[in-house]
């Protein structure tokens, strides 16, 4: 039975044949609740809801196609919406590093400027999310079907993430077949991404799940859910939720016949199990072939009869003749007996049996430890407004941070904005290897001074999250 048959629409479509049959008030296939607990959903439901608002990794939800992951996701979004700030990537901002990009932009608003390259602008995405939390909100970014997705786009996610404070951060959750998570596994940082598998449904999954529906719909439990009919639907549904609710209406509408669900069986033990019997029949002639060939050669040998070299010897005959001797002469003289080795000597034995004492090699001195490396040096293109980091560091109290970048330009463009405001400055520093340039405003005596300043900030900065800072930690 084809799957078109099972959901084909002549006549009014299956549903009304099922509500003349069985007397349902509703389709039981189409209710969204209650949602199903077992099989793992519900576990992989917590572990999702624990690991969005406290862990530090990223999520890969897998499952064959049909398996539930959207509706895992739905009701993640359903039920932690008031803790949690959640951003479904639409599918075309995943088909390349640009369009994920542009719409991580749109989402920090401000945050990101609009010059940014990809990968510095999904850097500073990561960064900007960890204001999130702060807010109240920690936000939770939903990559759906992220098999098709491109390596390059997920793979770029990950290392922003990994990058960022990622206890704070926006966390990915990336769903999809198992492809997603062999993607993952061979990158260095898979450590930080933790995986979760929906495993297929099985018999008493099915029943278990159809049996709230069915009782809601009104159909009768004991005709529906019957062992035959629960059998077909195991075998067709194939452990899926898509197939289940495909297959379904055919089933209780005995449209499909009992050989559908055994022919596969019957098949394995005839169809499948013929040409392994063939081959290893083969198999065995060719070895009775071959052993019949080894041993008619070795018999064959060991028949043949090898006849012996005759010898010739060489007589003299006459007066004074000794014993005839044989004309083959011995080729190897007899060995005489070893002679002594005289003391002294320099002979070959000598220098084979006798090796030079080894001498212990003198420890080499240790490497002097070598300096660390200094950050490359540069001329401020503001020197008035710029602060050696050491000189920062070596003050007390509290500073706001305005903007941050591996660019001097980044900083420069707020700076402009108010170049007459004589709390600002810029330094530089370091961050993952490369040069990190830092916007600071004003010195506070305490954290919370400096976040009351946050929240008055001048207009012209055009800059709504402040990051307080000690010195002493830049």
């Amino acid at each position: 039975m084809t799957q078109e048959s099972l959901n084909s629409t002549d006549g009014g479509g299956l549903f009304p044949r099922l509500q003349q049959r069985y007397g349902l008030r509703d389709n039981p296939l189409e209710m969204e609740t209650p949602f199903f607990p077992d099989a793992m959903r519900q576990h992989a439901l917590e572990t999702l809801r624990h690991l969005c608002g406290f862990g530090d990794m990223v999520l890969v939800l897998t499952g064959a196609p049909g398996a539930g992951k959207t509706r895992v996701l739905a009701e993640l979004v359903r039920s932690e919406s008031s803790r949690l700030d959640f951003h479904r990537i639409p599918a075309s901002a995943l088909t390349s590093r640009q369009a994920l990009a542009r719409y991580l932009k749109q989402l920090a608003k401000s945050g990101i400027p609009a010059d940014s390259e990809p990968r510095e602008a999904v850097y500073r995405y990561f960064r900007w999310s960890e204001s999130g939390l702060r807010r109240g909100h920690r936000q939770v970014l939903l990559i759906d079907d992220a098999d098709r997705v491109e390596s390059d786009v997920l793979n770029l996610l990950v290392a922003g993430f990994v990058a960022s404070e990622r206890s704070v951060s926006a966390v990915p959750i990336m769903a999809g077949t198992e492809q997603v998570w062999s993607q993952l596994e061979d990158r260095p940082d898979s450590a930080y991404a933790h995986h979760l598998n929906l495993p297929p449904l099985s018999r008493e999954d099915i029943k278990a799940y159809l049996e709230p529906r069915v009782h809601r719909a009104g159909g009768s439990q004991s005709e529906l859910l019957s062992a035959s009919r629960l059998k077909k639907l195991e075998v067709l549904s194939q452990g899926s939720f898509g197939r289940l609710k495909r297959v379904a209406p055919g089933v209780w509408l005995d449209m499909v016949p009992s050989s559908a669900t055994s022919s596969s069986k019957a098949g394995f033990t005839v169809a499948h199990l013929r040409w392994p019997a063939l081959g290893l029949l083969l198999l065995a002639a060719s070895w009775w072939f071959v052993s019949q060939q080894y041993e008619s050669t070795v018999q064959r040998q060991a028949d043949a009869e090898v006849e012996p070299e005759p010898v010739r010897k060489s007589i003299t005959i006459g007066p004074g003749t000794e014993e005839p001797e044989s004309e083959i002469a011995p080729l190897i003289a007899p060995a005489r007996q070893d002679e002594p080795v005289v003391p002294g000597e320099n002979n070959a034995a000598e220098e084979l049996t006798q090796a030079p004492p080894e001498t212990e090699p003198e420890p080499e001195p240790e490497p002097e430890p070598e300096p660390e490396p200094d950050l490359p040096q540069f001329a401020p293109e503001m020197p008035d407004s710029y602060v050696p980091i050491g000189e920062l560091r070596a003050r007390e109290g509290w500073t706001l941070q305005l903007v941050a970048g591996n660019y001097e330009s980044t900083v420069l463009e707020v700076l402009g904005r108010a170049s007459d405001e004589s709390a600002l400055e810029y330094t530089v520093g370091e961050r993952q290897g490369r040069q990190w340039f830092m916007l600071l405003y004003g010195r506070f005596a305490s954290q919370a001074e400096a976040q009351a300043a946050a929240r008055n900030l001048p207009p012209e900065l055009g800059v709504s999250n402040a990051w307080a800072r000690a010195f002493r930690s830049l």
